[in-house]
């Protein structure tokens, strides 16, 4: 089986969208792909502390490792998989990505310095650069407009599902394996961590041979048409945002500042429970998970659930209305979340918060299906994934960590750093979506199939 094969063929006109036991199966695979890559993409927020230790690594090294490393190559990779994404079979750029990013999450499991980790996650990366930008443009073509919304939440909920495991199950296996060295086969001796780590990434294999099984749907935006002739008759990917720049503005700069606040958040709330409300490793992965595993899914559901009902009520801008109350509704949380003495009060801001924050996560990439066209829908899903990693996932947590030790010295300050910074992107995202509602729903009436 070649990885890039030619696309399906065009539907023929009055078609209709695939049946709905085959989309259900699909978004079911995707939902726990992008679970996976949660998995291996955030279980290291609760192997800060080891890691420093084994590794001598301060809190910004650790930021670089987590976010920068990441998102630089999660974005450069992002564009050359787009561009396969909008013209070769998507399912089988899921199945390499999957392998990528599983492969390189057990290399940094076995890595020894700074170095060796940051190398392995740029692999984590470019391989998880693949799922986004794929299951976006197939959700498209699975389901009709005013489904997609429900669709797109229940694949987001796996960033909280995904990230839920990646606390309750390698705080588990790390308190079993508190002070353990395991020796493995071929591997060595592996402190706790790297064993966590390495457990992750061949949680990928199973998922592989699962998404074997999905099909590849036709394309719809074709209309019968070679991709050929659809590309000539639709607008290219820079013409895209030429036509409507007021609206991908906004889109970007909202949903990337409420991805920011997102990152800054999450990213650092277990070592602020470990580290000033003297939790253990087993305490907070629990207590976090339990909140991500509830909380997560069940914002992006409900933020999806609210979008399709806008827009079977004619109200086209939904998706931008629900950015800008998630992005209200987040400022208090965030504030009272890194300023609290507290630690269960700290908990309840940071429980609230998760749920107001998840409620974008499923919107954004399916506002772009509605002003996007399909020939160039990939790309523009990874514009805008590019950007919500260099800057959410990139800059969020080395300048929370550096702000907070500007503040307070060496690895501390963190909540007084989440206290400026959270509430701040949330004020950007709100003026970027109340000022541009009219330049989205015209966007939304321009898009030509």
């Amino acid at each position: 089986m070649a990885l890039f094969t030619p696309a399906q063929p065009p539907l023929a006109p009055g078609v209709q969208f695939p049946p709905r036991r085959q989309a259900r199966h699909a978004l079911l695979i995707l939902f726990l792909g992008y679970m996976l890559a949660f998995v291996d993409r955030n279980v290291v927020s609760l192997l800060v502390v080891p890691i420093e230790h084994d590794l001598g690594l301060s809190d910004l090294q650790m930021g670089l490792l987590r976010g920068t490393a990441f998102a630089i190559f999660y974005s450069i990779f992002g564009f050359p998989i787009a561009w396969l994404v909008d013209r070769y079979n998507r399912r089988n750029i899921v199945l390499g990505g999957i392998a990528v990013w599983s492969l390189m999450t057990v290399l940094a499991g076995l890595s020894r310095n700074f170095m060796s980790f940051f190398g392995a996650r740029v692999g984590v990366g470019a391989g998880e650069a693949a799922i986004l930008p794929s299951a976006t443009s197939l959700i498209a073509d699975y389901f009709p407009p005013e489904k997609r919304g429900r669709a797109m939440g229940v694949f987001a909920s796996g960033i909280f599902i995904g990230t839920a495991l990646a606390l309750i199950g390698g705080g588990l296996l790390l308190d079993r394996l508190h002070g353990q060295v395991t020796v493995l086969p071929l591997l060595g001796a592996l402190q706790p961590w790297q064993v966590v780590l390495v457990a992750a990434g061949l949680l990928g294999i199973p998922l592989f041979v699962a998404a074997l099984f999905v099909r590849e749907p036709p394309r719809l935006y074709l209309h019968g048409r070679t991709m050929a002739q659809a590309a000539e008759q639709s607008a290219g990917f820079f013409e895209t945002f030429r036509q409507h720049p007021r609206a991908f503005g906004a889109h970007f700069i909202g949903f990337t500042a409420l991805c920011f606040a997102s990152y800054g958040a999450t990213s650092w709330l277990p070592t602020l429970f470990m580290r000033e409300h003297h939790w253990s490793a087993l305490q907070v992965g629990a207590r976090l998970g339990i909140m991500a595993l509830l909380l997560g899914p069940l914002g992006a559901i409900i933020g999806g659930v609210i979008a399709d009902r806008m827009e079977k009520t004619g109200r086209r801008a939904g998706k931008f209305i629900v950015g800008a109350t998630a992005a209200a509704l987040t400022i208090v949380p965030a504030l009272v979340m890194g300023l609290s003495g507290n630690a269960w009060v700290t908990y309840a801001a940071a429980a609230v918060l998760t749920f107001c924050i998840s409620l974008i996560w499923g919107v954004a990439p399916g506002a772009l299906q509605e002003i996007a066209h399909g020939a160039v829908l990939g790309r523009v899903v990874a514009a805008y994934t590019a950007l919500i990693n260099l800057v959410g996932l990139g800059l969020a947590p080395p300048s929370i960590a550096l702000l907070g030790e500007s503040i307070a010295g060496k690895n501390a300050g963190l909540g007084t750093a989440i206290a400026i910074v959270i509430p701040l992107a949330c004020v950007i995202a709100l003026v970027a979506f109340a000022s541009s509602m009219g330049a989205y729903r015209q966007a939304r009436a321009d898009l030509k199939p």
